[in-house]
């Protein structure tokens, strides 16, 4: 028995999740002017929901929208969670292992993560209760799958210690956090169904972690080492 991930639509996370995404902008490029967490969301939609002052009118108009992008795209999501499944069941094994090796840390074997299908941009996650979002529009559900799991294993075995212990302000964590899956390009190529790309603002700090973890293979170094650039990297 192995750690394993199931994928699933349930329109009222959808429903959330799309709420969150026209009502708050993104914590990393946020100034983006393509507004890339909305997706393939209809600006015309967006629109019409960012217009409403009433959050319970904005609910409203973003439940009969799904309901009826469900009835068109039923077939797709059905499809897309036969897809991302098949997929995810030729790396599970792998991947969790080389996650455990990768961050030196213990995954149950009963450990069941759950990716929801969003027409949103945007893939939220939760650490506690182990979901994930992935973009139905991206047919590499697998690379969003272990780009979240890999967040979320991260701060289950890291967080305490970088957030009270080091200190890290909640940016500088979040900075590391984002920047650390260049590790599925160093330690899972050719095994996902494209590269990890990162946010265009932590380039910079990918290159320079990517480095030296090429140097020691040792997450507890690479935390060390961040440690030490963390207030200069975006000036070097």
């Amino acid at each position: 028995m192995m750690p394993n991930v199931h994928f699933v639509y349930s329109m009222s996370k959808d429903a959330w999740n799309v709420l969150r995404v026209i009502t708050e902008h993104s914590q990393y490029d946020a100034n983006d002017p393509s507004e890339w967490w909305l997706g393939e969301l209809s600006r015309e939609f967006v629109g019409e929901v960012r217009s409403m002052t009433d959050e319970e009118k904005k609910k409203e108009i973003i439940s009969r929208h799904l309901e009826v992008e469900y009835q068109k795209k039923k077939q797709l999501l059905d499809e897309r969670i036969k897809l991302f499944s098949e997929k995810w069941a030729t790396i599970n094994e792998s991947y969790f292992k080389i996650v455990a090796r990768v961050l030196k840390t213990t995954i149950a074997d009963d450990v069941l993560y759950t990716g929801y299908l969003t027409s949103a941009g945007s893939c939220p996650f939760h650490t506690e209760k182990r979901w994930f979002m992935v973009r139905t529009d991206d047919t590499c559900g697998d690379m969003i799958a272990a780009h979240e799991i890999l967040h979320m294993e991260f701060r289950r075995k890291y967080a305490s210690l970088c957030l009270n212990e080091m200190k890290l302000s909640s940016k500088e964590f979040g900075d590391f956090q984002e920047a650390t899956t260049f590790l599925l390009n160093e330690e899972m190529s050719g095994m996902l169904s494209r590269p990890d790309y990162g946010y265009k603002e932590h380039k910079k700090l990918r290159a320079m972690l990517t480095d030296e973890w090429k140097k020691h293979k040792d997450f507890d170094a690479l935390l060390a080492y961040y440690m030490t650039i963390k207030d200069s990297w975006r000036k070097e």
